[in-house]
């Protein structure tokens, strides 16, 4: 007999990740054989919201299941989520999709005519449900930008300045993006600018640690000017501490710290390697070994020709002693960061995170 109620106690013991997500696909599965199309939709979105879950390691997870929640969607136009759901069927796909558009361009799995494909099926699901094209913009802005199709990328981050204009939407993650693009596209003028606005109108928001993130790539890593960097490394060092967050830019910063303290340059990658070497997102797996191979570099260049080093989890490089030599974890990891962008490279048709790797590798040529 099919008991979903009972099914959810059960998974909803289980820790997040792969736990959690074998718990939800045999709710999937029993809700299946009892043809209940309700449950059979609602454990598909609980399946998929358990992978963007505490961490994005299951992320890729979502690109799977989620041609089956829209398929039951579309099939059963008057379906119904539980009673019990506080979201109605269109929105808990809508909530999902938006993720899925996002968050494409993170994996290089995910080939160039597939998320346009999604995108348009995206657009066409938020006219036809009234929801907002703000996603949409920002994914194709970002899709083309990958791809080198500027005009169509500014295209898309005009139409979306134009829909905030017509909305009134002037929030924190607004100013985030038209700084992102700014940043992609070395307009270094807006991406100040935009950072003033987050600083003077949202001074709280956590997205003043992408800002001044993105500030000290633009400085220290294209420009190569260490002085200029230095305030945004402090802000941001400062407010990842205040929010509690991890680096959400660990190259840049051992870029930054590798040429102006190595002490700190190695007391920030033990605190960061442990959490940023589990990621299982290509696009934050190649940062990081961007950084690794930099950090290595240097202490190789310093005279330190081993390490030793404890981390989570089995890697295929780790040792029983824990004792490591420099030079070998600098030509695994640049092998890594190598790898990882010629396949990103490969799906976008161009040589850009190639490109990108030499310029970071660039930056730290007087420590490494």
């Amino acid at each position: 007999m099919f008991q979903p109620m009972q099914l959810i106690k059960e998974y909803q013991k289980l820790n997040y990740g792969e736990a959690r997500l074998s718990g939800v696909r045999e709710a999937i599965r029993q809700a299946d054989l009892a043809k209940d199309y309700s449950y059979m939709l609602y454990f598909r979105c609980e399946y998929a919201n358990a992978c963007r879950g505490d961490s994005d390691n299951y992320l890729l997870h979502l690109y799977l299941i989620f041609p089956e929640i829209l398929q039951i969607y579309e099939e059963n136009p008057d379906i119904q989520m539980p009673g019990f759901c506080h979201l109605d069927a269109a929105s808990a796909v809508q909530d999902i999709f938006s993720v899925m558009v996002t968050c494409a361009d993170f994996f290089y799995q995910i080939p160039i005519q597939d998320m346009e494909a999604y995108l348009e099926k995206y657009k066409d699901f938020c006219h036809k449900h009234g929801y907002s094209l703000l996603d949409y913009y920002t994914s194709c802005a970002r899709l083309y930008r990958q791809t080198d199709l500027k005009e169509r990328a500014i295209e898309n981050l005009n139409a979306f300045k134009a829909l905030c204009r017509d909305q009134y939407i002037r929030n924190s993650y607004t100013l985030d993006f038209i700084g992102e693009m700014a940043c992609w596209y070395d307009d270094l003028e807006t991406l100040l600018k935009a950072t003033q606005l987050l600083e003077k109108n949202f001074p709280n928001s956590e997205q003043l640690i992408y800002a001044y993130g993105r500030l000290l790539y633009c400085y220290a890593v294209r420009r190569q000017d260490l002085g200029a960097a230095a305030p945004y490394y402090k802000m941001l060092h400062r407010l990842c501490k205040k929010f509690k967050m991890h680096s959400p830019y660990f190259s840049d910063t051992m870029v930054y710290l590798a040429q102006t303290d190595q002490n700190a340059a190695w007391n920030f990658f033990l605190k960061e390697a442990p959490y940023q070497i589990v990621t299982t997102v290509p696009l934050d797996k190649m940062e990081f070994s961007i950084g690794v191979e930099i950090m290595m570099r240097s202490l190789r260049k310093g005279g330190k020709e081993t390490v030793r080093l404890s981390f989570p989890f089995s890697q295929p490089w780790q040792r029983e002693d824990e004792c490591y030599e420099t030079e070998a974890l600098a030509e695994y990891f640049g092998q890594a960061a190598r790898e990882i962008s010629a396949k990103f490279d490969a799906r976008n048709g161009n040589n850009n995170y190639m490109e990108e790797y030499k310029m970071f590798l660039a930056a730290a040529k007087n420590c490494i």
